[in-house]
């Protein structure tokens, strides 16, 4: 190699292998330092690219299994929330099964209601103050909601829950319902005592009296008191008559106008007073002294008092010298169509018409008495035996059976037809399926009992499907507790619907998590090896690098000297 002062060939070799070793020293302390084996593109362009994919996929893990663990949160909290609401439903329920028994007045059912409509109340609330991070989610407006259970777009798991407050809850009964019309095949009779064949009657209008007033009725002597014209006279003149009644055989009765009228089953006679200072109490009362002469009893007889009484609510009233036979009329009247009033042998018969029971009640006092009647009621009961028969299946009354007593007939036997007694008096009939109904062998059920073969002959009533919610429900009847407890079973079963739906994506986002747990573990594995810096290698190439460096600090040192020797050459 050729000795040159100009040019130094081995001091550039030197130095270029010491900016090497200064390079390479450089890069393996920032990679110890930062603990990353890629700093900057220049390190690794493709591993930079590989660990900034792995870096966003570990990261989108992290959020996206908080996210699937939000998700499993608000699950569990609106299941919690359904479960009590189920266990209202069930309690709704009992109460409605409770209030469906026969043992129930309408006051129990009050009661009963009020716990129920108590209770719907709840459920509408716990619907509505359902939240989770402030959001209601039980109101209905929590729905088809998607959680991001992904590292990239798109990856998502949807669930949302209905409304279930008492107005959400939805529930359907079927109901098939017939109504009869009059029992026709039922009567009510009612007979009067023995009134006589034979009857004596008078008539007067009360005036003032006097405590001086007197009379005879008889032969027995009645003392009038001191009163005032019209109601009050005639209220104590009947006092002092009908007191003595035993003794004359005579009882008075009297209007609200203050007319007085006598009447008995034999003979009257009146007459003036026999004591001294007596003074003309016939006159008082408007009555004449003479004999009157019983008369024999007929339809076509005047009743010889007025009276007002009412048969079944309605009111019936008639006046001294109306005739038997016309009031008898007035009772037939109200007492059902077909109904019948007979006077015979002294006594009064009443047969209801139509499956009506007779009531009978005084608005004057003594008026039924009149008739040989008196207050109270008479049972409609079937005339003959007969049957009917209800989905396949016969029922037999027997004949002196109440309108009571076919209902609880039909209840017992095993029809699935439940019965009940219309405000009218008519049968009604229910079932939550449809309804057959058939003459029985006796061949005059229907008719009896008032029921016709429904649908065109068919004899088939079709149940009909109604949808009602929860807060539209009721248990004031036994009626309506029967269609609550079908509707409630839908609307439980609506929420354990609901609660499946939930168990379900629980148990995805647990898998989600797991799975999303095992992917951003390799994934940070993977990641790890990409860009982490491995601390044993580059310590050992620091070391490498620090020894080169020093090497060629040295050998430089010696490489700039060669140029000297050529002062040995010069000298």
């Amino acid at each position: 190699m050729a000795l040159s002062v100009n040019t130094n060939v081995t001091s550039q070799t030197v130095q270029k292998n010491l900016n090497k070793a200064g390079d390479s020293l450089s890069t393996s302390m920032t990679r110890l330092s930062s603990g990353l084996k890629i700093n900057s593109a220049k390190d690794d362009a493709a591993g930079m690219q590989i660990a900034n994919r792995l870096t966003s996929q570990t990261k989108g893990m992290t959020v996206a299994i908080a996210n699937a663990n939000n998700g499993s949160s608000i699950a569990q909290t609106a299941e919690g929330a359904m479960q009590e609401s189920t266990n209202i439903l069930q309690r709704l329920r009992e109460l409605a099964l409770q209030s469906a028994n026969g043992d129930k007045s309408d006051a129990d059912r009050a009661s009963l209601q009020q716990e129920f409509t108590a209770k719907t109340g709840e459920l509408t609330r716990i619907a509505q103050t359902t939240t989770y991070g402030g959001r209601n989610i039980l109101d209905g407006s929590f729905t088809n909601q998607s959680f991001q259970v992904g590292a990239d777009a798109n990856q998502t798991i949807s669930f949302g829950m209905t409304d279930i407050s008492a107005t959400g809850l939805k529930g359907s009964y079927s109901e098939a319902t017939t109504s009869g019309t009059a029992l026709k095949g039922l009567s009510a009779n009612t007979t009067g005592s023995d009134v006589g064949t034979q009857k004596a009657s008078v008539a007067g209008t009360a005036g003032a009296t006097l405590a001086t007033d007197k009379f005879q009725i008889n032969g027995v002597e009645i003392s009038l008191s001191a009163s005032a014209t019209g109601a009050p006279a005639a209220a104590a003149a009947l006092t002092a008559i009908n007191s003595k009644t035993a003794e004359t055989g005579v009882t008075a009765t009297a209007d609200a106008a203050g007319k007085i009228a006598l009447s008995s089953k034999g003979d009257i006679t009146l007459a003036a007073s026999g004591v001294a200072g007596a003074t003309a109490g016939l006159a008082s009362l408007g009555l004449t002294a003479g004999d009157n002469a019983a008369a024999a009893i007929t339809d076509t007889s005047e009743i010889g008092s007025f009276g007002s009484v009412t048969v079944n609510g309605q009111a019936v009233t008639w006046k001294a010298d109306d005739e038997m036979s016309d009031v008898l009329d007035k009772f037939a009247a109200q007492a059902g169509t077909g109904a019948t009033a007979t006077f015979k042998d002294g006594r009064v018969s009443l047969t209801s018409g139509d499956g009506q029971d007779i009531k009978l009640a005084n608005t004057a006092g003594g008026s039924l008495a009149q008739l040989g009647l008196s207050a109270g009621t008479s049972q409609a009961k079937l005339t003959a035996d007969t049957s009917i028969e209800l989905n396949g299946v016969e029922v037999k009354f027997k004949k002196g059976d109440s309108a009571d007593t076919i209902v609880s007939s039909i209840n017992s036997a095993s029809t699935g037809v439940t019965a009940s007694k219309n405000s009218d008096g008519s049968l009604k009939l229910f079932s939550n399926k449809d309804i057959t109904v058939k003459d029985g062998s006796a061949g005059s059920g229907l008719a009896a009992l008032g029921l016709t073969a429904a649908a065109a002959g068919t004899g088939v009533t079709k149940a009909t499907t109604v949808e009602s919610t929860v807060s539209d429900l009721s248990i004031l009847s036994a009626a309506d507790s029967q269609r609550t407890v079908q509707a409630l079973a839908d609307a439980i079963q609506q929420i354990d619907t609901q609660r499946s739906a939930l168990g379900a994506v629980q148990n995805r986002f647990t898998s989600t998590v797991a799975n999303l747990q095992s992917i951003s573990e390799n994934s940070t594995a993977a990641l790890g090896r990409v860009q982490d810096t491995d601390f044993a290698s580059e310590a050992a190439e620091l070391t490498k690098q620090q020894t080169l460096q020093q090497a060629s600090t040295a050998i430089l040192s010696q490489a700039n000297q060669l140029p000297s020797a050529v002062m040995k050459l010069l000298q």
